[in-house]
């Protein structure tokens, strides 16, 4: 690089020397304004159809997990109506509820403590 900057120098002490002559005082005539070079700039455009320059990938879409199926909450027991004292849930048709293993004993009174309602 400085090799050239070297020679460029150079190069134009020597043009520039020529173009005063050889040295003698003779009148020189004055330079001429330069002339402006024509210069012409191409531009070209390329369209890419997905709007992507072929050098850059398109970004990979990460799948989406699949969902979960939802396990349903078991469904509450059935249990018989709620009446307000063990003679109106006999009366229609309910009972004995045992401690444990019936929703409703609790509804009552065991008044025997024998685990058992409504007997």
């Amino acid at each position: 690089m400085i090799v050239l900057v070297a020679l460029f120098l150079l190069g134009g002490i020597g043009i520039g020397a020529s173009a005063k002559g050889s040295g003698s005082d003779s009148p020189t005539t004055p330079a001429a304004a330069p002339s402006p070079i024509p210069s012409t700039v191409t531009v070209t455009t390329t369209e890419y159809e997905d709007a992507t320059p072929p050098s850059q990938s398109p970004p990979k879409a990460k799948p989406r997990p699949k969902p979960h199926p939802t396990k349903e909450a078991p469904a509450a027991p059935k249990t018989d109506p709620r009446y307000g004292t063990c003679t109106e849930a006999k009366a229609h048709g309910y009972g004995p509820y045992v401690e444990g293993a019936d929703p409703e004993y609790s509804w009552y009174i065991d008044r025997d403590h024998d685990g058992t309602v409504c007997e």
